[in-house]
């Protein structure tokens, strides 16, 4: 590892966690004690209780360099973790924000039995019938939370926070002026221009960026604009988009494309003043490259309080991180998901890493929280990624991957150690360069250690493991799904000796567990009444990964 990489890991790991309030939530919900390792013991058929809401996980943007005339002072607050619906298709949208936003119930037979604490919401410009549909999606959740709290003061009022963008179309001063307005109007009718939307039940925050500096050409030649569902006509060049605008917009002020080095300057004046006005809550920007952001440093009176990037700028483009952080810029990283589940193809080798050391906080023995039952590799970078400060969105249309990367669930991820960091940080270098591990330098856990008795002990399942530094790879990463209505726990039946040993705490019902495993394992899932529902054996010769299905 050259030592500017060192450099960036202790930039990333301090600078930026020293801007958030990370809470750690390992409390959030009972287990069974781990001193309750027989499977004939009899437990609740529910061993989780969700009682206890977690602190949210929110990171505190950079003060403001001036008094504002509305809205909060300083020093606003914008949560970690937020549900993208910028490139969702259009009728997932309500289903996608109902799980994501809505309120705990106390109904015991709904689906969206737990409030998931999603509080951001991150839309786009580019179709309106998209923030209209956002918008629908918020007033239903208004009237909930305006029936099941009565008159609840502003201190206890729940906050949400949208991100609306200023697409390339509308750069300019006055075009972005009618794309805000447009935006607060579809999503937020009757906003009242003040720094926060309010009902008797929550707080609306509203935050803007300028999605790109300029319109690029090779833009519509992308696959993400050919498959998006969000540009219902496709255009194949920046002119033939200009042509193809409404009235409204092109006499709200001059086409960006007369002067494309300084029409984004004229919008950020836009959003200064929106900002100082207390409309917007903070300002940012998203694909602005290091020579456009060293100008946007020069003209800026205000902000920028928010960058929006992908994985591969955060991890390689390491002086433009540097200048983010240095002026307090909070980076929100927007495609974490998609680039690693990318790398399961592109870079196997580093994406069996990830899943590896998910898996291995799964054990029973690892000395995790009580709920914690191993990790994928997504959640593993999404946690990863919260506990250095760094904004994500695990896009999804699946409710079940909404809860796997929820804020709830990466709340409770525990801190990994330094090498599990640099391992973690290693693989995701290999990945967004496509590679091996191998090809990159530095150090992982596929090279084995020296082992000597001074660091060997015998694990649970009576294989060797080192100590926690040192531990040397081996064994084989197995996904249990439950699709039961009721949680399950994992036992290993020793070889020689037949006893059950407990490997996995309880898997809530649809959701997935992860461990460690050996080949020729004899695994045996229990619901809580210490029945038997399921044996799986793992075959020998099997390597690399195994998945398995309680039904």
């Amino acid at each position: 590892m050259n030592m500017k990489r060192s450099r960036l890991y202790l930039t990333l790991t301090f600078l930026l966690a020293s801007q958030f309030d990370l809470t750690s939530a390992a409390a959030l919900r009972a287990t069974p004690s781990p001193t309750q390792n027989s499977p004939e013991g009899n437990h609740d058929e529910n061993d989780s209780n969700t009682d206890n809401a977690p602190s949210q996980l929110t990171v505190k943007l950079s003060k403001s360099t001036r008094h504002r005339a509305k809205g909060s002072q300083e020093g606003a607050i914008i949560p970690l973790v937020g549900v993208g619906v910028g490139n969702s298709p259009h009728h997932k949208i309500p289903f996608i924000l109902a799980s994501a936003l809505s309120p705990k119930t106390s109904n015991k037979q709904s689906d969206n039995s737990e409030d998931l604490h999603y509080r951001l919401v991150d839309t786009s410009h580019n179709d309106s019938a998209l923030e209209v549909l956002v918008g629908r999606s918020l007033s239903r959740l208004l009237m909930a939370e305006g029936k099941t709290k009565s008159s609840p003061s502003a201190s206890t009022r729940d906050e949400y926070h949208l991100l609306i963008k200023i697409h390339h179309t509308h750069l300019g001063y006055e075009r972005t002026m009618l794309s805000v307005q447009n935006s607060l109007s579809d999503i937020l009718p009757g906003f009242s221009n003040s720094g926060t939307s309010s009902s008797n039940a929550i707080d609306i925050r509203v935050h803007a960026l300028i999605q790109y500096p300029r319109c690029y050409d090779s833009f519509f030649s992308s696959e993400t604009y050919k498959k998006s569902p969000n540009f219902p006509v496709k255009h194949s060049s920046c002119y033939e988009e200009e042509d193809a605008l409404d009235d409204a917009t092109k006499s709200a002020g001059p086409s960006p494309l007369i002067d494309t080095e300084n029409a984004w300057r004229r919008s950020w004046r836009a959003l200064e003043e929106l900002y100082h006005h207390g409309t917007l809550e903070s300002i940012g920007v998203s694909n602005f490259g290091p020579f456009d952001m060293n100008g946007l440093y020069e003209i800026s009176t205000e902000g920028p309080h928010l960058y929006q990037g992908s994985l591969r700028t955060l991890l390689l483009e390491e002086e433009m991180i540097e200048e983010l952080i240095r002026h307090g810029v909070h980076y929100q990283c927007v495609d974490a998901a998609s680039a690693v589940l990318a790398g399961r193809y592109s870079a196997p080798e580093a994406y069996a890493t990830l899943e590896r050391i998910g898996a291995k906080h799964g054990n029973v023995d690892e000395g995790d929280t009580l709920d914690a039952y191993g990790y994928s590799a997504v959640q593993l970078v999404l946690g990863w990624l919260v506990q250095r400060g760094v904004g994500v969105f695990p896009g999804t249309t699946s409710s079940a991957h909404l809860v796997e990367n929820s804020p709830l669930t990466l709340a409770i991820i525990p801190k990994f150690s330094p090498r599990e960091n640099l391992d973690i940080e290693t693989a995701l270098i290999a990945i967004v360069n496509g590679k091996g591990t191998e090809e990159i330098g530095g150090i992982t856990r596929t090279e084995k250690e020296g082992v000597t008795p001074e660091n060997v002990e015998l694990t649970a399942s009576g294989s060797l493991a080192t100590s926690s530094s040192q531990q040397v790879d081996g064994g084989v990463v197995a996904t249990f799904f439950n699709s039961l209505q009721r949680n399950i726990r994992i036992f290993q039946v020793h070889p020689e000796t037949g006893r059950q040993i407990q490997l996995s705490r309880g898997i809530p019902p649809g959701r997935s567990g992860r461990l460690i495993v050996e080949p020729a394992d004899v695994l045996i899932a229990y619901d809580g009444h210490g029945i038997a529902v399921k044996k799986f054996l793992v075959e020998e010769g099997t390597s690399g990964r195994v998945d398995f299905t309680c039904e």
